[in-house]
């Protein structure tokens, strides 16, 4: 019964914790997912991917993380980020939001000079790449509510840009002089 509560109290702690943390090579990012109890004559048994540790270890693996993170600098709590990569991914995200702030930018400043609502061609492609950066850095975040924002503007954003070069395309063709 003890192994049994030690199991359910790690899983529970697991839910709970924050983004990534390795343990001696258990990936704890994927969380419940990963988690299983399972019950024998033997006692529980925990296993995270591959492999299977009984309650009283998978608690001294979660302790082990913990301690090793408790180390880890003021960058690596500030950006929740457990691993060098992290602050790869954290840059990504931070340069997906700045394309996305310079295209509203953008188009507030070519407005600005033009005196009339005007959305210029950068504001795509702003909009297409900072999109898909932050895609790619939800998905880093598992973040599903990002996931999900992030992919449907993708769409978008590429669809005008097609629309956009297809008219120019077709205005190339016109002569100068029956352009409407």
């Amino acid at each position: 019964m003890r192994a049994r509560t030690a199991a359910l109290l790690a899983a529970l702690a697991l839910a709970l914790a924050p983004a990534q943390v390795r343990a001696q090579g258990i990936d704890l990012q994927r969380r419940l997912g990963d988690v299983k109890v399972f019950h024998s004559l033997h006692g529980n048994t925990v296993t995270v991917g591959n492999e299977g540790l009984d309650g009283e270890q998978f608690l001294e693996r979660l302790y082990e993380a913990q301690q090793a993170q408790e180390g880890k600098g003021f960058l690596y709590k500030l950006l929740n980020i457990t691993t060098p990569w992290g602050i790869l991914w954290v840059s990504v995200g931070f340069l997906g939001q700045a394309l996305f702030t310079f295209r509203m930018v953008l188009q507030w400043l070519v407005s600005e000079r033009e005196k009339r609502s005007v959305v210029p061609v950068g504001f795509w492609w702003g909009s297409l790449f900072g999109g898909m950066m932050l895609f790619a850095y939800f998905i880093w975040r598992k973040d599903i509510v990002g996931i999900v924002g992030q992919s449907t503007g993708v769409f978008v954003y590429a669809r005008n840009l097609v629309l956009i070069y297809r008219h120019r395309a077709v205005l190339a063709t016109v002569p100068e002089g029956e352009r409407v």
